[in-house]
């Protein structure tokens, strides 16, 4: 029986696949062509291999399963089929709120509870997060990826289990008061005149209104609903609310929002990239959102980007070897086994995740 060269991800590596080509690393020779691969092996070419597929030889009757997994070897279809799942679940929610009926929360305590209890592959939640998507999916898709980065902000810092069951919920209802503002405005591809802003700034009371009403339901939830657009120094809505006086959870929630709604085409503004996003966050929001907060939720983010593929401003593809949380969106990043440190490069750049 012959063989053949097949490409394969190397996520796809399993013991005693032979490799077709020499694996090089700075000129060094990382695995050997024509070497019967084991686990440690395997488990060397994962985290030290720059690229993401390799060469090995396959018999002729032999079939590979294609892989729908990322580049940390997470399966990022199944968990952009999730989130699509929640933000249509969101879509049928807010028709009810939009047609007055009562508001029902079995969907999003369901939803809630699956987030916290099942789903831990941050890598591809944030990966799917800052997917490109359709501008008219963002409110109902904005209140999915809020709740998963406010329950991930909220297991980063230690929340007890209750309050992270009540900040979901929170985060989920966050902005449904927005199917009470005028569609116009909301949608309006133009600048906002200041009448059309105050009239959009009325959705956290309006979020409120709603939530409040429902039964047995704790207080902390409409709260920060009604705060998650307050900021620390007093600029933000609608009470100018300052330090201690804001909400815990609409602390987190007004940070989760914050990066969800960079990362985010929407009909008056192209996204940013998340590198580009956190960096912008750092320097711009370090003094109206919570300090502590928001440094945990970009150091945490950042380690999840690191060995992650990106597209570079000349269209090649690299991998991210090491960020550094003084010059965010200028990593160390690894391509066709080269280093570069984006730091020293002017005229070179991140322009998004490769998804």
């Amino acid at each position: 029986m012959s063989a053949n060269v097949k490409r394969i991800s190397i996520y796809d590596l399993k013991p005693n696949m032979i490799l077709a080509e020499n694996l090089m690393l700075n000129g060094l020779t990382l695995v050997a062509k024509n070497i019967s691969l084991n686990i440690m092996m395997i488990k060397k070419i994962i985290k030290f291999y720059p690229s993401n597929t390799i060469y090995i030889y396959v018999n002729e009757k032999e079939t590979l399963t294609p892989s729908f997994q990322d580049s940390k070897g997470h399966n990022f279809t199944e968990t952009e089929s999730l989130l699509n799942d929640f933000s249509n679940n969101i879509y049928k929610f807010l028709n009810n709120i939009a047609g007055n009926s009562k508001l029902d929360l079995t969907e999003i305590r369901t939803m809630s509870k699956e987030i916290l209890d099942k789903n831990n592959d941050y890598s591809s939640i944030l990966k799917s997060i800052t997917n490109s998507r359709n501008i008219d999916e963002y409110l109902t898709r904005h209140s999915v990826n809020v709740a998963f980065l406010s329950s991930m902000l909220g297991k980063w810092l230690n929340l007890p289990q209750k309050d992270l069951t009540l900040l979901t919920f929170a985060a989920f209802l966050h902005d449904i008061g927005k199917v009470k503002v005028n569609q116009k405005i909301l949608n309006k591809p133009s600048k906002l005149t200041k009448l059309e802003f105050e009239e959009i700034k009325k959705h956290s009371v309006y979020s409120y209104e709603l939530v409040r009403t429902i039964p047995y339901l704790d207080e902390s939830v409409s709260l920060a609903v009604l705060m998650h657009h307050e900021r620390l120094d007093g600029s933000g809505y609608p009470l100018h609310l300052k330090e201690d006086k804001i909400n815990t959870f609409a602390k987190i929630i007004g940070i989760a929002d914050t990066f969800d709604a960079m990362t985010s085409d929407k009909v008056y503004n192209k996204k940013q990239n998340p590198f580009k996003s956190l960096e912008i966050m750092q320097y711009e929001c370090m003094a109206t959102l919570d300090y502590y907060y928001l440094t945990t939720f970009i150091k945490q983010i950042l380690n999840y980007y690191t060995g992650e593929m990106v597209k570079l401003s000349d269209n090649r593809i690299g991998k991210i070897v090491k960020t550094d949380i003084n010059n965010i969106s200028n990593p160390l990043i690894s391509v066709d086994s080269i280093f570069i440190d984006l730091k020293n490069e002017k005229d070179l750049f991140i322009i998004d995740l490769v998804f």
